[in-house]
């Protein structure tokens, strides 16, 4: 199929040979997200409700299978073109019909609209997202005019929801239940693979205006108030004629890459907080809300950092997700990072909440170091955490010098300052190893997580000691489609496709593209003649899977060692994010080695 991205002034094309998806996502945060041919249980219209998502329409289904896919980006809205056979037309004349996609800025409401008149069957899948009642789903709807209102109630959702549907033609009530088959889920070992879905009935006619609602008044109200919102007229108008680009990206690409991983971030962000991805990473957790905080507009950034520092928080640890009973190892670590990273500037109010916090947390850490002032990580709270890795990872070690660093700045005690020198010291001694730097306390197996280490703390080894490291490294772990393994591919451990939900492969084999941008940032850091084969790679397959795979103009998670293949969430903050850094040529280890990570006088700014 053909996937064309047209923006205010850039349009451009290409023809793939595999789904793609788009995704819709409004001020709400409601998404609408579909494959040109059905995929995933986690496609649909998704509304937004208390903390949760409600997954409502399923498919819009039409005979034929789309081969073009348009995303206007400044317009905010996706086009579906089918091609059909000289039969099917016109006076034995190829015919094509072209459907438009568009969420409402500011409700949950999804438009349909066709260009021709068409018949489309509408499959109704309305259910808590990550909730799959097997029995007791029930489905009413009625009819008036131009109108179809359905409820919908199940053990979970035992008040009921409604779902209002406007049409300009006819309705035939169909009220079928029916398996569906999802290749993609089945390919990523995700059960259910097989769905019951209800085939609510066969509309004709141009436009669908679907409006959720607690009442069937409130869903008809909202349906009205945009039935007559068209992004149609928009195509029917269009001149552009996107250019074909070739495998390489051109400067128009990673320009339009770069704004699709701002948009993705937008897309994420919500009052104060960043969800981890869409569709089913739908919380905020921890870990990728941090990484991404620097990459964040400075007023989102700035509500987001609010949040941490007037958290009440205790302890060694942050949780996993937000608010959640889970701890991760790196999360206080990642919020000094990101403090001294964004060089947020700290209100006095600011500083003394923080910094009364990270002394606590000092306290609990120093009561877990063992003899050289390393802090542990317990079983599955690394970012690794489909694998145990508990004991002393590197990138851990690197966040809790950065601990030390803000401690430091925020007190003036000059012992933060001290401990943090010996702290360096020791993983020099005890993880620099034969020209390698260990990727836990003990353990050499190469896995990229050197690469976080030295985003996170390059002043643990001199330039020199760094390429060594790379050197080592890079062989072991370099994919030639232009990525990183998550594991020595020489490990036992090894996957080369990904297993999914089986997670044999997700950190022993997957290549994280948030890594994969981090590494190419680093190398060109360190040494961007010498190291230039793999940052171009790296720089053009991160480019290429957000333009053309998977959910098209968004960062995905993950791909197969193997081959570049986006799987995993196909819209991932932190890729994103990382994704910005790369585009920006940050000069981390400037910054650090220069003493311009942090400086004083603008943190502390009074």
């Amino acid at each position: 199929m053909k996937i064309s991205h047209i923006s205010k002034d850039n349009a451009i094309a290409k023809h793939v040979e595999h789904a793609a998806a788009f995704i819709l996502v409004n001020e709400r945060k409601d998404f609408a997200t579909f494959y040109t041919s059905p995929q995933s249980r986690y496609e649909g219209f998704f509304v937004a409700r208390e903390g949760s998502f409600i997954k409502t329409v399923s498919r819009i289904g039409t005979r034929t299978i789309a081969d073009k896919l348009d995303l206007y980006h400044n317009k905010g809205f996706a086009a579906l073109h089918y091609s059909r056979s000289s039969e099917s037309g016109k006076n034995g004349k190829s015919s094509e019909s072209t459907e438009v996609y568009s969420v409402a800025s500011g409700e949950p409401v999804l438009i349909y609209e066709n260009l021709s008149e068409e018949s489309m069957v509408v499959r109704l899948d309305i259910r808590d997202q990550f909730y799959i009642p097997e029995w007791g789903r029930y489905y009413d709807f009625q009819e008036d005019k131009k109108s179809v209102i359905v409820s919908y109630h199940d053990d979970r959702l035992v008040e009921p929801v409604f779902l209002a549907i406007l049409h300009d033609g006819a309705f035939h009530p169909m009220g079928e239940w029916v398996p569906v088959e999802y290749e993609r889920d089945r390919q990523r070992n995700s059960e259910p693979a097989v769905l019951y879905e209800y085939d609510l009935g066969e509309f004709s006619g141009k436009k669908l205006v679907f409006a959720f609602g607690e009442t069937a008044a409130e869903a008809l109200g909202r349906a009205h108030r945009y039935k007559n919102l068209s992004q149609a007229k928009v195509i029917v108008k269009s001149k552009v004629k996107p250019k074909l680009t070739g495998k390489k990206p051109d400067a128009a690409a990673k320009k339009l890459a770069s704004e699709c991983a701002h948009d993705a971030l937008d897309s994420l962000f919500v009052k104060d907080s960043m969800l981890a991805g869409m569709p089913w990473f739908t919380k905020a957790w921890v870990r990728d809300e941090l990484i991404s905080l620097p990459a964040m507009p400075k007023a989102k950034a700035r509500a987001m950092l609010a949040k941490y520092i007037h958290a009440e928080w205790e302890g060694d640890k942050l949780p996993v997700i937000f608010g959640g009973s889970n701890y991760c190892s790196d999360g206080i670590g990642l919020l000094c990072w990101a403090i001294l990273f964004g060089r947020y500037l700290l209100d006095e109010e600011e500083k003394r909440l923080l910094g009364t916090n990270l002394v606590r947390s000092i306290e609990a850490l120093e009561a877990t170091e063992n003899e050289y002032g390393f802090v542990p990580s317990g079983k599955r709270e690394s970012w690794m955490d489909s694998i145990e890795r508990d004991g002393y990872p590197i990138e851990t070690q690197a966040l809790y010098g950065q601990i030390l660093q803000l401690a430091h700045l925020l007190t003036k005690n000059e012992r933060y300052e001290e401990k943090r020198a010996a702290l360096l010291k020791n993983i020099r001694t005890h993880y620099f190893v034969g020209g390698y730097l260990h990727d836990c306390l003990g353990d050499g197996t190469i896995r990229p997580n050197i690469f976080l280490a030295a985003f996170f703390a390059p002043e643990i080894l001199s330039k020199a000691e760094w390429e060594k490291c790379f050197d080592k490294a890079l062989p072991a772990l370099w994919l030639e489609w232009g990525g990183l393994a998550s594991v020595d591919a020489r490990h036992e451990c090894f996957c080369d496709v990904s297993t999914g939900e089986q997670d044999t492969s997700y950190h022993n084999g997957d290549s994280w593209f948030f890594v994969n941008n981090i590494a190419a940032l680093i190398l060109y850091n360190v040494n961007p003649t010498k190291y230039a084969k793999y940052t171009d790679a790296i720089y053009a397959a991160s480019t290429w899977e957000i333009l053309w795979d998977n959910f098209a103009g968004c960062p995905g998670e993950i791909s197969s060692a193997r081959t570049l293949e986006s799987w995993g969430c196909g819209l991932q903050g932190f890729s994103a994010a990382a994704y910005v850094y790369l585009t920006q040529h940050l000069p981390v280890r400037k910054w650090a080695l220069k003493g311009l990570f942090a400086p004083a006088a603008i943190l502390l700014k009074k």
